[in-house]
């Protein structure tokens, strides 16, 4: 979990963005928040993922 709040924090700029971001239905996962999916760790792979997904576009 420290680990997903690290790489959120570096992608979102800040904690209260991630959190936001976190708490917020996304596309990407069937229009589900990323918070309901961290309760197991494969949930929680499935959001680190998508975070990755999200630092390599923003670098692209």
């Amino acid at each position: 979990m420290k680990e997903l709040l690290e790489k959120g924090i570096t992608i979102f700029g800040t904690k209260a963005n991630f959190i936001k971001w976190i708490e917020t239905e996304n596309e990407e996962l069937g229009n589900i928040t990323p918070d309901s999916l961290l309760d197991s760790t494969q949930g929680s792979s499935i959001i680190y993922d998508l975070l990755m997904k999200i630092e390599q576009n923003k670098i692209a």
